[in-house]
């Protein structure tokens, strides 16, 4: 039993410590509750201000391209994870604090009797205190001089005595406690019931509040723990991107364009996009860049390089090197203070490193290209297969010399999509009224479908709103665009290709383009021969190296995008309206002496109103209505006028004075006027050197014209009624001299004329005898220059005729009687092929300068076979040759592998009664583009099938009624195909 009671002493003992220093432990963080509490919140709040101090400089440091350290990632986690929860806590707290505050007076109350008690039992429990516990909590006093404390806690209260005497006690200590729990249980019933209920309650609220504040203390642990960081870095150099995404705005008219070139370039590792300035090239460029971002696992990184020409350059092609290095060394974090200074050579042996070994993958974007760069003194590795290279130029030669493997062109917008891109930028869409509208369109078609123009002229429009303001600038922009100051700006961003013409003669063969109007396509021969009449192209050399160097002008301004050929045969010129406006503007602003009056089809009926006539140099009034030039006081007196255009108008009469003061004049083409049957005196042109009285319907050449011994080029062609041309014996510089289709026909006299003229290099003739042509044939230097042969009412050999002409492009045959057998026939054949005749192959071709073929009333013909071998003819036209059963004889063309009129364009068959046949089989018609066939009863089907006729749309076929009726197609498709282009002309 002692052993028993022993025993159990000491575990009461030992449990008394631990239930001691627990109550202890949390009597602290209850008596510290509220200082902890207000710790924490100041705590949290210099917490969450060095977090934003942080963040802001994780912001600065990610906006130039790093990106956030792992351990401030994961810090600013472990902060925000904090921040709620002690937030949640300090809420929880604060609402325990006031409630707590209610029961304080009544927790005292119980405390102050246990007190009594616990004092009047142990007397010698000296600086020790014992606290009941309530909703509040309670702190012990600090017992640390004494042996031991002990702290009790019931629902009723607790005594403690002091544990200094505890060995001489224990047994009492014992004895003391199991009574005392028997007094509690029995006490309990002889105190107020609403006593125990309260104390039973203000044990449970104690017990909440101990933990409340431990958590509100080791919360505060924590807190600390996270501050004071001091980061030094935040951010770290991010890896490059594989793609940069580039804005870009919503484009009208590309979605073609850009599916076409992203096939080809997926195809490709090389491609070259070019046009004119302001085109959308960029754009394009753009859409291609930001399409990678779809395919960016398929490359390692895209390289956007803006090349563009800056004045700083000053042509040097290094430091267009040196900026490429730099902008890739940036986009391959190669670039730094250090690395900037390196040689070329160093900065191409780091770039080729990088993307040899660790970006193989590569595409490279070099946006507005105005030479040739080498890419591997750039560094750029090019023997892998995996790389893509795109770059955009306003110069197609420069793609060919880049090894572009294929050439974009960027077109110009249709209608539809001119104006969409305008409403756009002028924010106008869904607000305007018909009348705005109306205008709108008006606008839109005189930006020439240039989105540069559309762009900044729509931003323009868009703040202003009434239909006045649009009228006005409309009037501006048709009259007077260069007067507008945002149009001036697109001029400017245009010039640039103008100014990249390093030969002077190069930009005055541009600005004379300007002359014609809009949208007009120019002859590219009779282009150089106006430029060669003016003086720009010298004849120093000889005259076949001035009309070279002239192509190769026209070549250039092409591949500068400031002229285009025609997508035919090429051999014509046009200028885009936008170009032709800034070329005018580029006059208007030189200092160079040029002034222009440029109102080339406008509609205009007499000489317009100019003030200042003196200072002109071109008058271009071509295609209009002007009917005559009278004697008015008021007629212009241009002392600088050079050139001077007034073809194609109706006209009739010209005043005698107005050739008077024009002395000056070079130039002067007043072709295409049918009223004009006679000019007046000429002879004071002494300046004259280019006249052009095509199409007129002169008797007689003008006087004085033998005076103008600067002549040398005299058009006369298609002069129906003009009687002779022997004036021509004084003009002792003529070059070019032409007359094919004239009335004036050649003669012994004028052929020995002719022949006297040393300096003839070119020319046309009509010939009606043949004595004449005989003779005209055995003069060998005029036969060689000989490019348009008119035949009227002769007997002719093609044998005799081809036989010297190798230079003829246009051969008119009126009225004659054409002799050509069939053993002619083979033994030409026999002399000009040197394979057997059953294998003759397309080298073999006759006739290359041939392109333009009219026949007319020649009874005696039957077939055109020797046509086979008209590689480059253009232009066929056979009327009223009522014998004539097919073009190409299949019999005399046998085993011949020549695919004929490949380049043939226009196409006319009239009144042909025996016509059954162009061609046995289909052919391609590559480029045809007009057909006219009217009154040939027995042709009644075409040479045309599924695949014939490259651009469809673009070809007008016209028939008789007649013909469209009885017509036959190999199949009903292929009739489907050809109706739409078909149109019926009716005939009597």
């Amino acid at each position: 039993m002692d052993c028993c009671l022993e025993l159990l002493k000491d575990g009461l003992k030992k449990l008394s410590g631990v239930v001691l220093g627990y109550l202890w432990e949390n009597m602290v963080y209850m008596y510290k509750f509220k200082e902890n509490l207000d710790l924490l919140k100041k705590a949290l709040d210099e917490l969450i201000a060095e977090r934003n101090t942080v963040l802001v400089r994780v912001e600065a440091g990610m906006l130039k391209g790093g990106q956030q350290l792992p351990t401030v990632e994961a810090w600013l986690s472990q902060v925000q994870t904090i921040v709620t929860n002690t937030n949640q806590l300090i809420d929880e707290a604060s609402s325990q604090d006031g409630s707590a505050q209610d029961g304080s007076s009544q927790g005292a109350s119980a405390q102050g009797a246990s007190s009594q008690d616990a004092s009047s039992r142990n007397a010698s429990a000296q600086d020790a205190s014992a606290q009941g516990a309530s909703a509040q909590g309670a702190s012990s006093q600090d017992a640390s001089s004494q042996d031991a404390s002990s702290q009790g806690a019931s629902s009723q209260g607790a005594s403690s005595q002091d544990a200094s005497s505890q060995g001489a006690s224990s047994q009492d200590a014992f004895s003391q406690d199991a009574s005392s729990q028997s007094a509690s249980s029995q006490g309990a019933s002889s105190q107020d019931a609403s006593s125990v209920h309260q104390r039973l309650s203000t044990f449970g609220c104690w017990s909440f509040n101990c933990n409340l504040g431990e958590e509100v203390f080791r919360k505060l642990i924590e807190v600390k723990s996270l501050s004071g960081k001091n980061f030094k870095e935040v951010t770290e150099q991010a890896p490059p991107p594989v793609v940069e995404k580039r804005y870009c705005q919503q484009t009208f008219g590309l979605d073609i364009t850009l599916e076409n070139t992203w096939e080809s370039l997926m195809k490709n590792r090389k491609l070259g996009i070019y046009g004119m300035g302001g085109i959308g090239k960029t754009t394009l460029l753009t859409l291609i860049n930001n399409k990678f971002v779809d395919v960016k696992k398929d490359f390692d990184v895209v390289i956007w390089v803006k090349v563009t020409k800056d004045a700083d350059d000053n042509g040097k092609i290094e430091v267009v090197i040196k900026k490429i290095q730099d902008t890739i060394g940036e986009r391959l974090h190669l670039y730094d203070e250090i690395w900037s200074k390196c040689s070329q050579i160093k900065k191409a042996s780091d770039i080729g490193r990088v993307l040899r070994e660790m970006k193989p993958r590569f595409v490279l974007l070099l946006d507005d290209l105005w030479e040739e760069v080498d890419l591997e003194v750039i560094g750029i590795p090019l023997e892998g297969n995996e790389y893509k290279i795109v770059f955009t130029t306003r110069f197609v030669d420069v793609c060919g010399r880049m090894g572009a493997n294929e050439n974009v062109e960027v077109q110009w917008l249709a209608a539809n999509d001119a104006l969409d891109l305008f409403m756009q930028n002028a924010t106008c869409r869904g607000t305007l009224n018909c009348d705005l509208l109306d205008i709108a369109k008006e606008i839109a078609a005189k930006c020439y479908g240039l989105p540069l123009a559309l762009k900044v002229i729509g931003k323009t429009m868009a703040s202003r709103t009434t239909v006045d303001q649009w009228r006005r600038a409309l009037a501006t922009l048709e009259s007077y665009p260069s007067e507008w100051n945002v149009v001036t700006d697109i001029f400017q961003v245009l010039k640039l290709s103008f100014d990249y013409l390093e030969n002077k003669g190069a930009k005055l063969c541009f600005q004379y383009c300007a002359l014609f109007p809009k949208a007009y396509y120019i002859k590219r021969d009779e282009l150089v021969e106006y430029w060669i009449g003016e003086g720009i192209l010298s004849e120093r050399g000889g005259r076949q190296r001035a009309i070279s160097r002239g192509y190769d002008i026209i070549d250039t301004l092409v591949e500068a995008s400031l002229l285009y050929k025609d997508g035919d045969s090429g051999k014509k010129v046009h200028m885009h309206d936008m170009i032709r406006e800034m070329a005018l503007w580029i006059v208007s602003t030189s200092k160079d002496g040029e002034k222009y009056v440029v109102q080339a089809g406008a509609g205009i009926s007499e000489l317009p109103n100019f003030s200042d006539w003196t200072t002109v140099t071109k008058i271009s009034l071509m295609n209009n209505q002007i009917e005559g030039i009278t004697d008015d006081p008021k007629l212009p007196h241009p002392d600088l006028l050079k050139t001077l255009f007034l073809q194609n108008n109706k006209l009739v009469d010209i005043v005698g004075r107005f050739f008077k003061d024009l002395s000056t004049l070079v130039v002067l083409d007043i072709s295409c006027n049918l009223g004009i049957t006679e000019l007046p005196e000429i002879s004071m042109l002494v300046a004259l050197r280019y006249l052009s009285l095509l199409e007129t319907r002169i008797k007689d050449l003008p006087q004085g014209l033998g005076k103008l011994i600067n002549l040398i080029h005299l058009d006369l062609e298609s002069t129906p009624n003009l009687g002779s041309i022997s004036l021509i014996s004084g003009l002792i510089k003529l070059q070019v001299i032409r007359f094919y289709g004239s009335a004036a026909a050649l003669d012994i006299s004028l052929l020995e004329k002719l022949e006297s003229l040393k300096d003839l290099e070119r020319l046309t003739v009509t010939v009606r005898e043949i004595k004449v042509l005989e003779e005209f044939l055995r003069c060998k230097r005029l036969a060689e220059r000989t490019q348009g042969l008119y035949l009227v009412e002769l007997q002719v050999s093609f044998a005799e005729i081809f036989g010297a002409l190798d230079s003829l492009c246009s051969l008119g045959i009126i009225n004659c009687l054409i002799i050509e057998s069939d053993t002619e026939w083979e033994v030409k054949i026999r002399h000009q092929s040197p394979t057997p005749s059953n294998q003759r192959s397309p080298s073999n071709t006759w006739f290359e300068n041939l392109s333009v073929v009219a026949l007319s009333l020649c009874e005696g013909v039957r077939d055109l076979t020797w046509l086979i071998y008209a590689a480059n003819l253009e232009s066929l036209s056979i009327t009223l040759s009522p014998n004539l059963e097919e073009l190409i004889s299949e019999t005399k063309a046998v085993g011949v592998r020549v695919e004929p009129f490949q380049k043939l364009q226009v196409l006319r068959l009239e009144y042909l009664d025996a016509l059954k046949s162009i061609y046995w089989s289909p052919l391609s018609f590559l480029m045809l583009h007009r057909v006219n066939i009217k009154n040939c009863p027995n042709l009644h089907k075409l040479p045309l099938n599924s695949t014939s006729v490259g651009r469809i749309d673009d070809l007008l076929i016209e028939v008789d009624d007649r013909w469209f009726e009885e017509a036959e197609w190999e199949s009903k498709a292929i009739e489907e195909r050809f109706r739409s282009v078909i149109r019926t002309v009716y005939t009597v």
